[in-house]
């Protein structure tokens, strides 16, 4: 599956402003998971949880050709799930279809 396949349902957004237009997301704390996760097709992303909407979110990296800024809601996350990821998830990190594997971890994880 591909990480277009495995975000297809979440809430895409133009950019990290669009992201902190919703109040909440701008004044909140964030927890870093992860500043080089590597899709399939080359591009990459960082990862954040932003706490007080629980959002685990991604923002794609510009590339050379400038495309990218785009920003992917992964899903909700609460406090204690993320602390287990966090723990975790840094080892995946920066390997290749790395971004796959995270998509596919908050997918999985229980609500």
């Amino acid at each position: 599956m591909t990480a277009s396949e495995l975000v297809a349902n979440r809430t895409s957004l133009p950019s990290l402003r669009a992201l902190y237009a919703d109040p909440r997301r701008k004044r909140s704390r964030e927890r870093d998971l992860g500043l080089r996760w590597r899709a399939r097709d080359g591009s990459t992303y960082r990862a954040a949880w932003i706490e007080e909407t629980e959002e685990l979110y991604a923002v794609r990296h510009l590339d050379h050709d400038g495309h990218g800024g785009s920003v992917r809601i992964l899903g909700r996350l609460p406090a204690e799930r993320v602390e287990r990821a966090a723990r975790e998830w840094p080892a995946q990190c920066d390997a290749d279809a790395s971004f796959e594997w995270l998509c596919w971890q908050v997918r999985r994880l229980p609500r």
